[in-house]
């Protein structure tokens, strides 16, 4: 395991995910502000690690495992958290996003596994700000009873509609993924093959 600088970043964040799910557990105004302040650095962490794997060429078969599945588990573990102790979240959407992740993180394993690279869609980026942004603003109003300069009933119809956008972005990243894989899939398959390893090829 290569715990290059943008690695040790990621794991800064798994460990950032364990306070940040400590917190959000009481519901004192206090601990759910700073649950947010805890779950925003670890969204710039997000940034920050994936820019400097990019900038000092230091990108590893662990970074690509990992930052995904620390996202996974404080965006999820968020979701599981408040799931019924807000209005904005009930249990069955916990099972939707956590039922999408494994499906992705399978089809993504099986490709990478037979050689068939699956990097991120834009769907699913757009999928992962969505969420965080949904929990943020969830946890935020539960906090305050209301958004700033929204009054307590338009407060909490934002968090349900940005929560149910999450959803509707999750299924649909989904889908982008299975129909992605399909195709890749398919054309392996059918692709002639190839020349140079067909051992007939070199008595042609």
């Amino acid at each position: 395991m290569n715990l290059n600088l943008p690695n040790k970043v990621t794991l800064s964040r798994l460990g950032l995910a364990v306070v940040f799910f400590v917190l959000v557990s009481f519901d004192h105004p206090a601990c759910l502000d700073w649950a947010n302040v805890v779950f925003i650095i670890a969204g710039l962490t997000d940034i920050l690690d994936g820019y400097l794997a990019r900038k000092y060429n230091l990108a590893t078969a662990f970074g690509r495992v990992a930052d995904p599945l620390v996202d996974k588990v404080i965006v999820c573990g968020g979701f599981a958290l408040l799931a019924s102790r807000t209005p904005a979240i009930a249990p069955w959407m916990v099972v939707v996003l956590i039922s999408r992740e494994f499906l992705v993180s399978s089809i993504r394993g099986y490709a990478e596994s037979h050689g068939t690279a699956f990097s991120a869609e834009l769907a699913g980026k757009a999928k992962a700000v969505v969420q965080m942004i949904a929990l943020a603003v969830v946890i935020y109003v539960k906090a305050h009873g209301h958004l700033p300069l929204l009054p307590g009933v338009a407060s909490r119809w934002v968090a349900v509609d940005v929560v149910y956008l999450a959803l509707v972005l999750t299924v649909l990243s989904a889908i982008v993924y299975v129909v992605k894989a399909h195709r890749s899939f398919t054309a392996k398959r059918d692709a002639p093959p190839d020349a140079g390893s067909d051992p007939r090829a070199r008595h042609e």
